[in-house]
C-alpha cells in the first residue's frame, strides 16, 4: 500500500519566550548577513563577530524594553522574527547610553553611529504621527521563498491593525519591496547612508471599517 505524503506543518507566529532568545538571534544573524546596510556599517574585518554582537546587543535591548518580539514556528522549531518598536522608545541620538556603550564595544563605534543616523532619517521621514517601527524582519535562509515571510508580515500587519498602530520599515531589496506592497505598505521617501539606497515603508492602521 502507497502512504500519502506527510502534509508540512502549519506555521504559527506567537510572542516569543526567554528561551527563544539564543535561537531568534541565530536566525537574524544568518538572515542579515548580507545586508547592505548591515554591509556598509560595519567593517570587513571581524563582520561575523560585528553583526553577532549587533544583533545580540538589540535584541536584548528590546527584550529587557518590553518591546514585541514574535516568532514563526513550524511545530517547535523557529524558522522565522520579527522585532518591533513602538514610538516611545528611544531611538536616534535619543539612545540608551548603555545602548551605546554595549553596541560600540561589540559592534564598534562607527557602526553604532550609523545605526543612529538612519534612525533619525527615517524619524525625518516618517509622517508626524506615532508608529511603530518594525525593526528586524528575517526568515532563515533554508525557509525563504516558500512564503513564511508574507506569513509573517501578515500577522504583523494584523496585530498592527487590532491595536490601531501605524507602522513604518527600511527596506533595500527589491523583492522585499514588493513583499511589503503586497500588505498595503507605501513608500514615503528614500534613505542614503554611505552609499547604501533603501525606501522608507509605511503603512497607517486600518480603522476597520
Amino acid at each position: 500500500m502507497e502512504l500519502a505524503n506527510e502534509l508540512p506543518p502549519q506555521p504559527r507566529v506567537a510572542f516569543l519566550q526567554t528561551e527563544d532568545l539564543r535561537i531568534a538571534a541565530s536566525v537574524l544573524l544568518n538572515a542579515y548577513r548580507e545586508d547592505p546596510f548591515f554591509r556598509s556599517a560595519l567593517p570587513d574585518s571581524d563582520y561575523d563577530q560585528r553583526l553577532r554582537a549587533a544583533v545580540r546587543e538589540e535584541l536584548q535591548a528590546l527584550w529587557q524594553d518590553g518591546q514585541k518580539l514574535l516568532g514563526l514556528f513550524l511545530d517547535d522549531s523557529m524558522v522565522g522574527i520579527a522585532a518591533l518598536v513602538d514610538d516611545s522608545y528611544p531611538k536616534g541620538h535619543a539612545r540608551y547610553w548603555n545602548w551605546r556603550l554595549k553596541m560600540a564595544l561589540g559592534a564598534g563605534w562607527g557602526s553604532a553611529r550609523q545605526w543612529m543616523a538612519r534612525e533619525e532619517a527615517l524619524s525625518e521621514l516618517t509622517p508626524d504621527q506615532p508608529f511603530t517601527l518594525l525593526q528586524f524582519i528575517a526568515v532563515a535562509p533554508q525557509y525563504q521563498s516558500k512564503g513564511y515571510g508574507q506569513c509573517l508580515l501578515e500577522a504583523i500587519v494584523s496585530l498592527a491593525d487590532g491595536e490601531r498602530e501605524n507602522l513604518a520599515a527600511y527596506v533595500y531589496q527589491p523583492e522585499h519591496r514588493r513583499l511589503f506592497e503586497s500588505q498595503g505598505f507605501e513608500s514615503i521617501g528614500e534613505i542614503n547612508l554611505s552609499g547604501v539606497s533603501g525606501q522608507l515603508f509605511f503603512k497607517a492602521h486600518s480603522d476597520g471599517t
